[in-house]
């Protein structure tokens, strides 16, 4: 996901100063719906910027998006700008066949071949770690993760 947001953030700062050129030099700049863009532009160039920060990744520590109740896991998804999050979707986790860990993303897939999918805010590492964590050792060998 870090590798997403740094090409997200490189092309929005692109776009951004390429609006502010054109509104610096042309009587664009005279336009309310322009200006109004330029601004909204710079909202999404600051979320951009914001989301390859520390302060991102430290805001939205893995043990807030994947959390365990006494007999189901939690996913909270990231989305949109800066720190939004989607509300968070429930599976039992004895339903569970297979957890399939990427590099900020996770896929639960349950025995009724429904699939939970998340984007987070850390490594491959990180999650794998936290799932052995909360997740006990008879429930990881019923389970298949891969990664």
């Amino acid at each position: 996901m870090l590798r997403v947001n740094k090409l997200l953030a490189k092309i929005s700062v692109a776009i951004a100063l390429v609006l502010l050129l054109l509104w610096l030099v042309t009587p664009l700049w005279h336009s309310a719906v322009f200006s109004l863009f330029v601004i909204f532009w710079c909202v999404i160039t600051s979320s951009a910027l914001y989301r390859v920060t520390p302060l991102f990744k430290n805001r939205n520590p893995v043990e807030e998006l994947i959390k365990r109740d006494v007999n189901q896991l939690a996913l909270i998804s990231l989305a949109g700008l800066f720190d939004f999050k989607r509300k968070a979707e429930f599976v039992l986790i004895g339903q569970i066949k297979t957890i399939s860990v990427g590099e900020g993303s996770i896929v639960i897939e349950d025995i009724n071949s429904q699939r939970l999918h998340a984007v987070l805010s850390v490594s491959k590492a990180e999650i794998i770690s936290h799932l052995h964590i909360i997740l006990s050792a008879r429930e990881r060998q019923k389970i298949t993760i891969t990664s």
